[in-house]
């Protein structure tokens, strides 16, 4: 999965500068074009009087061409410039996120207006519409990822495409691939009215299968079988933790593509771990399931009928 094109989408704020050099070296590392892409807010006029000034609007590509013209002489990468208004925020994600193999967003504050917080961030507006992974860019522009954890969800098959963008930022030895049990397996065990030594085992006996699958997957993609961690629990919390404890600078995990009212509703595990680490964060769409998991997930529902 090669990197063609890098869209930044940049704001002029001190984050948004931040964001678009770290989309300008990503882009280099990988020989990716770059795009730089800012949307403005112009004036209100009532339409009797004609439109309203165009000051705004000339403002930002102006500043958006000297940044353009900053990172050319830096690192010799020219890239492209586009200002674009936020009343037409979907056409911008059709037009130009979708054809990206990647989004850069900077990191948003803590404390969203209420409409951003009920209709999402700017990076879920961005992976709900275009459908592209989404990079939301927390650190300083010249943070090296040392250690990165790419979260590896129930099925074990869809490692690859996470496995692949993770190396986009980082070395290979720099990479720690974490899968989490799901909870449903002790759930069944323990209605299954088993001795504790006997969910034990069946439980280790779980762990070891799936360390397994998961260092096939990392042997598929050329990488270590020894970066492969399975944890057991709760997802959130052990996530969290084994970010905390591994240093891990950047997480990459996968998110589905669903209306703003279903996320707020029953929020996904990547806009959890999102909201609880302080660290770089890569959204992945979640791809549609594989034959296999949908029928691993059919026998668990039989089993717990």
């Amino acid at each position: 999965m090669s990197l063609r094109q890098v869209l930044a989408v940049v704001d002029l704020s001190p984050a948004g500068i931040h964001a678009a050099w770290r989309a300008a070296r990503v882009a280099w590392a990988q020989g990716a074009a770059l795009r730089l892409l800012a949307l403005v807010e112009l004036p209100y006029r009532h339409p009797l009087f004609g439109p309203g000034s165009a000051a705004p609007f000339e403002r930002a590509r102006a500043e958006l061409s000297h940044l353009a013209d900053e990172i050319a002489a830096s690192i010799g990468l020219r890239p492209e410039v586009v200002v674009g208004t936020h009343e037409d925020e979907a056409a911008a994600w059709r037009a130009h996120a979708r054809g990206a193999g990647l989004v850069v967003v900077p990191g948003e504050p803590a404390g969203l207006r209420l409409a951003g917080w009920l209709h999402g961030g700017l990076a879920e507006r961005v992976l709900r519409q275009a459908g592209t992974p989404v990079f939301i860019a927390r650190r300083p522009s010249g943070t090296v990822h040392r250690r990165v954890l790419a979260v590896v969800d129930a099925d074990l098959e869809t490692a690859g495409p996470v496995l692949r963008a993770a190396q986009w930022f980082c070395r290979p030895e720099a990479l720690l691939a974490c899968h989490v049990l799901d909870p449903a397996i002790q759930r069944h065990l323990a209605a299954a009215d088993l001795p504790l030594p006997a969910i034990h085992a069946w439980m280790d006996t779980a762990v070891l299968r799936a360390r397994a699958a998961l260092a096939d997957q990392l042997g598929r993609a050329e990488l270590p079988a020894a970066r492969a961690v399975v944890l057991r629990g709760p997802a959130l919390p052990q996530l969290v933790g084994e970010q905390q404890r591994s240093g891990a600078s950047l997480v990459v995990v996968t998110k589905p593509r669903r209306a703003w009212w279903a996320d707020l509703a029953r929020p996904s595990l990547g806009r959890q771990l999102a909201d609880r680490v302080a660290c770089d964060v890569l959204w992945l769409p979640t791809p549609a399931p594989s034959a296999r998991a949908a029928r691993q997930r059919l026998a668990l529902h039989a089993a717990s009928e």
